[in-house]
This record gives structure tokens, sequence and C-alpha cells, in this order.
């Protein structure tokens, strides 16, 4: 009988504060809700309005919905979306829901956000997802642009169905009514690219370039004129016609601004490649110090390039450490604003678990004045309930925090690792490039060899595993693996392969069938530095 009666109070109590707590909830969704015509439209200003919204005293469902519209404003008004904290929220929400109007609208960012971290196979099936049902619900602007990132990824290796995708993509987009008129802009783009991995026609990519930059003029767009005069600058460099590629990047230079670090290295490049050195370094030296602390890397190995080509070896070692430098200060910036936002985010669910237990006690004292007969039952029951949870949360924000004890000793642990391996002999060997027109770091049979010695050294025969387990792997392979394992980072591992890093990326997926991961969800980059 009391336990029918404590059963009992139960029900009465949890279906009260569900109705409190979902009335408070409906009117916060609505009021994100009203937020998303806005995140497409201005989404500076639905920035502003989502920053006033109380994450504390949202549900699981409406902070679904915040994450999703953050998600959305952050990507309309051009940051780059590639920490999934927030986002991860509405994807566990939506993934299971593809009849929800805002399925398709998730899966695509998730998308984009695995696209940015090397999750290439995931974030593909994230777009074919947005893809099917965004076409049956005809949301053609969502379907379009998961059409685009899905050529974007693909073209490399399978450049037929990625040139079905980016003509599907510029189709498709025909259909929005009243979308930005610029991406008409980068589909055109995105469609020569693709063309120019399937077979290099030139004169075909060109063409569609100059249809962007009309289109562009047309529209009075200048970031999508200066865009589309970036590509096809870099269409022309490719091709070994650097006098029409350093013609292009004037083009760049003059409509995105002389402030602009990405038009101003542009230029500056297409300079070093027309071997007008003097110039491109004017060029460089124009770039304000402060930029230097985001864009180091970049301009520190364009001046190795250049300090190469003048045979200025004491300017070659002097840029090569300042690279390093840059390289390793970036990484260490990243982790430290990762620490800072998990810290941030561990704090604000705290907070927000210990508010829902608040609405709940202010819930269950409205519920005391209707029903006296039988509240102090319940609310012993409840406090019970409230110091339990309170335990919980207590135990997992410890163990939270251990763990990001744990994470920061590896990454204490991956710098000094890091800083060892700076003191090999082959990252100070860097040979000069040969007289060609491309430019390649090249490394010796002796670098490889030494390479290969430290790495059984102190990774336990990590060589010599490679070669007994997987039989498949080439010599090219394994040596491509021996980079990714020391962690260079892809731009230098592309200089020394004189491809692009996005390649770096692709010769990795093409990889991972070689190490025995076809039906694995583990990258090979994950595989590889684990192993």
């Amino acid at each position: 009988m009391g336990w029918k009666m404590e059963h009992l109070y139960k029900i009465i109590i949890g279906a009260i504060l569900l109705i409190c707590l979902s009335a408070c909830g409906d009117k916060q969704g609505k009021q994100i809700s009203a937020i998303i015509p806005l995140a497409e439209s201005n989404p500076d200003s639905a920035l502003k309005a989502l920053s006033k919204i109380d994450q504390i005293r949202l549900s699981d469902r409406d902070m679904a919905l915040y994450a999703l519209v953050y998600t959305m404003a952050q990507d309309k008004s051009g940051l780059v979306v590639d920490n999934d904290s927030l986002l991860r929220n509405a994807y566990n929400w939506y993934h299971d829901k593809p009849t929800d109007s805002l399925y398709a609208k998730c899966e695509y960012y998730m998308g984009k956000y695995y696209s940015l971290n090397d999750s290439s196979e995931k974030a593909l099936r994230c777009f074919a997802n947005s893809i099917k049902v965004a076409s049956q619900r005809k949301d053609y602007y969502i379907q379009s642009m998961a059409l685009l990132q899905s050529s974007v990824i693909i073209r490399e290796y399978n450049p037929d169905l990625a040139i079905r995708y980016a003509k599907n993509a510029i189709s498709t987009y025909n259909n929005v009514k009243d979308g930005p008129q610029s991406n008409k802009v980068y589909a055109l783009l995105n469609l020569a690219e693709c063309l120019f991995y399937k077979d290099g026609d030139t004169m075909q990519c060109i063409n569609l370039c100059t249809d962007a930059i009309s289109l562009a003029k047309q529209l009075n767009d200048s970031l999508a004129i200066a865009d589309s005069y970036q590509d096809l600058s870099s269409i022309y460099s490719m091709n070994g016609e650097y006098e029409l590629a350093l013609q292009a990047a004037r083009k760049v230079y003059e409509y995105n601004g002389k402030g602009d670090v990405s038009s101003a290295m542009c230029l500056s490049l297409a300079l070093c490649n027309a071997d007008s050195l003097s110039q491109s370094l004017a060029i460089i030296h124009k770039i304000p110090r402060k930029e230097y602390k985001d864009n180091g890397s970049a301009i520190y190995s364009l001046l190795h390039t250049i300090a190469l080509k003048e045979k200025d070896y004491d300017g070659v070692n002097a840029y090569k450490d300042s690279l390093i430098q840059s390289l390793s200060s970036e990484n260490n910036e990243n982790a430290e604003a990762k620490d800072r936002y998990y810290s941030s985010l561990i704090s604000k669910e705290r907070l927000r678990a210990q508010s829902q237990n608040e609405s709940q006690l202010k819930s269950g004292i409205i519920v005391t004045l209707a029903l006296l007969s039988i509240i102090v039952i319940a609310f012993i029951l409840y406090i019970a309930r409230y110091r339990k949870r309170q335990m919980q949360i207590r135990s997992v924000d410890m163990q939270k925090r251990k763990q990001l004890i744990i994470d920061h000793q590896r990454t204490q642990i991956s710098t000094m690792r890091n800083y060892l391996m700076s003191k090999i002999s082959i990252l100070h060997k860097l040979e000069s490039l040969k007289n060609s027109t491309r430019k390649q770091v090249l490394l010796s049979d002796s670098d490889w060899n030494e390479l290969e010695v430290f790495l059984n050294s102190s990774d336990d025969e990590f060589v010599e595993r490679l070669r007994l387990e997987f039989p498949d792997l080439t010599k090219k392979d394994i040596r491509f693996l021996m980079l990714i394992k020391i962690g260079l980072p892809y731009s230098t591992i592309a200089q020394i392969y004189n491809i692009e890093p996005k390649s770096v990326k692709q010769k990795l997926f093409l990889i991972k069938n070689k190490l025995g991961l076809k039906n694995s969800q583990k990258s090979a980059k994950e595989f590889i530095v684990d192993y």
C-alpha cells in the first residue's frame, strides 16, 4: 500500500511538473523558432538575439533547436564551425527524426563539421541524408548546398561523380527563391574545379571562371569577384601560365582590398611564381605584424620559398624555424581555446541542470497550494531525488575535470615529443628546390632511413610492424604514413609531395582500404596516430 501511494504521488507530481516545464519550454522554443528567418537573412542580428536566450533554462528539445539556429547563423556570417560541442546537441536530437522539418538542415551542418575535421565518410553520409530529405521536402537551398559540398569531398578521387553533383547543385539552386545569387557564382567555380580534376580541360575551366566573374560583376559583389579571379589565377598557375595567373591575382588584390591578408598572399605567390621575387617580398612586408598570429604559417612558408629561389640559405633556415614555431604556436593556441570552450560548456551544462532542478522545485511549491494533502510525501521524495541528482552531477563534474587534466597531460607529452622530433636532423635537411616551375622539397634516401630508424626506436618498431601487418602497403605508402605518424601538418606534407593540402586528406582516404579499415568508422589518420 505504501509503495502504491508513493508511486501515485510520483506520477501526480511528475505530471504537474511536466505541464509547467512544457509551458515554459514552448515559450522559449517559439522565441528561438522566430529567429530562424533572421539567421538566414541577417545572421549577425540573429547571433545577438540568440545571445540573449538563457541556455540554462532550455529543455533538451529547445537546446537542440537553439544549437542548430546558432550554427546556421554562424555559418551564414562566415564563421567556420569546426567545433561540434554545440551542434552535437542538435544532431543527437534530430538525427533519428527524418520527418522533422529541421532534419535536413541539421544533417547538412553536421556534414560540414565532419568535412572540416577529416571525416569524409561521415560527412558524405550526412550530406546524403540531407539531400534525400531536402529533395522530398523541396528544400532546394539545402539540397543544392549538400550536393556542392559532396562534390568538393569526392572530386579528387571520383571526378565523374563530383561533376554530376556539381551540375545538379547548379540546376537545383535555380529553383531557389530569394536565395543569395552569389551562391551561383561559387557553384560555377566548384564545377570548374571538378572538371579540372577530371581531365584538366583548362579552357572549359577558364570559361566557367569567366562566367562566374561576369555574374559576380552583375551582382556588384566584390568578394565574389575576387574569389572568382583567385580561382582563375590558381587554374592558370597549375597550367604553368604564370603571367596570366599574375594578371588574375592583381584583380584579386584590386577587388578584395589591399588590407586583406588572403588577397595579399595570392598576389605575392603569383609574383613569386613569375620570378618577381622583390615585388613578392614587398607585398608580404606590407602585411601588418598583428596578422602573423593567425597567418604566420602561410606567410613564413612563402618567405621560405622565396629565400630558396634567391639561394639565401641563411634566410631559408631562419624562415624554416619561424614556420615551425608558428605552427607550434597555432596548435597550442587551438588546444588552449578548446580547453577553455569545453570548461565553459561543462559549467553551462551544470548550471542548466541546476536551473532545471530549481524549476522543478518551484513547480512543486505551486502544486503544494493545490494538493496540500499529498505534498508532504511528494516533497520528501523530490528532495531525496534532488540530492541524488546533485551527487550524480558532482560525480560527473569530477570525472570531466579528471578527463580535462588527463587531456592536458597528453598535450604536454605530445608537445615534448614534438620538441624532441624537431631536433632530429631530417627536419634540418630540406634541400634546395630543383630548377623547375614547381616547388618540391626533396628528401634523400638517407633522410627517409633516418626517419625510419627514429620511428622504429621511439614508437615500438612502427615501420617494421606496418610492413609485416599490411603487406599491401607500398614503399611510398609507408613513407607517407611515416610523415603522418610524426605529426607533420598537411601543408608541410603537401610541400614534400608537391600537392595541395587537401590532396593529403584524400590520399589518406585512399590508403584506408590497405589498412583494413574499409568498413571501419575510424579514419586512416586516427589509426596511424594510435598504431
